[in-house]
């Protein structure tokens, strides 16, 4: 007999010995009519039965608890196990993307909108790529809100990506969801073999919530890691669009480290917006990092 069913036999046996021997003394002491005594004697029956229930109903609880315990730590274990191998295959096709840079040669220009609110940030990346023979798939970094501590994956961004030239299409896959960083892996169908344009489309909800709210902010951008093949860079061309809301007063642009040019602030005549473009014709892998300001943004 289990352990657990011999120590609830004898605190079963223990209590009825206890209630039996209290009713009996006070019965015999009362001097009950025949008939209460029986009463009695039922109730107390009825109570042994009842902490024989409620002791049973204990040791399996206990014992199904315990069950499911040590179930949950198998099912951890084989989780952590999966995530472990699943992390392995990410890395892998990071660094074969990586290594993919020398095969083609692109464009970028990058179309940063500041919204009226969070909902309405938006960032727009346009490609034009060159293979070199063939691009089955790359990788990107979106730009996404640093500020708030917490991981952004790739479907609360609504990310959309298509190709601009001939029939096809794009994949986008989450390769790193973590704070302050989201990786895509970009998977095409077919693959490019000749100069194509292709775009993508995200809005990081309050990415710039900081500049609503206190008048300046900062953007940071790296390029690729020097190329395999001895170029600094897989862009050959790389320009930015800030778009502010409208305002009284111009917004301003400043890369910190002097690299590209930036052309003078301009009022979009339709939306009255005030558009800022930067520009680096010769890219090299570089980190930049620019300053916007803009105060009273006209509702």
């Amino acid at each position: 007999m289990p352990t657990e069913v011999k120590g609830l036999v004898l605190r079963v046996l223990n209590y009825t010995v206890v209630v039996v021997g209290l009713a009996s003394g006070i019965a015999q002491l009362a001097d009950f009519p025949a008939g209460v005594a029986r009463i009695i004697l039922r109730a107390v029956l009825i109570s042994c039965v009842l902490y024989l229930a409620a002791r049973l109903w204990l040791v399996y609880f206990r014992a199904h608890v315990k069950r499911l315990r040590t179930e949950l730590e198998k099912v951890t274990q084989l989780l952590d196990m999966h995530q472990a191998g699943h992390q392995r295959y990410r890395d892998a096709i990071e660094r074969i993307s990586d290594r993919e840079t020398p095969l083609f040669r692109e464009t970028l220009e990058v179309t940063v909108t500041v919204g009226t609110d969070d909902d309405s940030d938006l960032i727009v990346e346009k490609r034009q790529t060159t293979p070199n023979p063939r691009v089955t798939h790359l990788t990107m970094r979106p730009i996404i809100p640093s500020d708030d501590e917490r991981v952004v994956r790739l479907e609360e961004i609504d990310f959309k990506a298509e190709l601009r030239d001939g029939a096809g299409s794009i994949t986008p896959l989450p390769l790193r969801e973590r704070i302050g960083l989201l990786r895509v892996w970009l998977v095409f169908d077919p693959a490019l073999t000749h100069e194509t344009r292709w775009e993508v489309e995200y809005h990081p909800k309050g990415l710039w919530r900081p500049l609503r709210e206190r008048g300046w902010d900062r953007l940071g951008w790296d390029d690729r890691l020097p190329t395999a093949n001895g170029a600094p860079s897989a862009l050959t061309s790389f320009v930015v669009r800030f778009v502010f809301p409208r305002s009284d007063q111009p917004p301003s642009v400043k890369e910190r480290r002097g690299y590209g040019e930036l052309d003078e602030p301009a009022r979009d005549e339709r939306t009255e917006e005030w558009v800022i473009v930067w520009r680096d014709e010769k890219p090299a892998g570089r980190h930049y990092e620019w300053d916007l300001n803009q105060t009273h943004p006209i509702p």
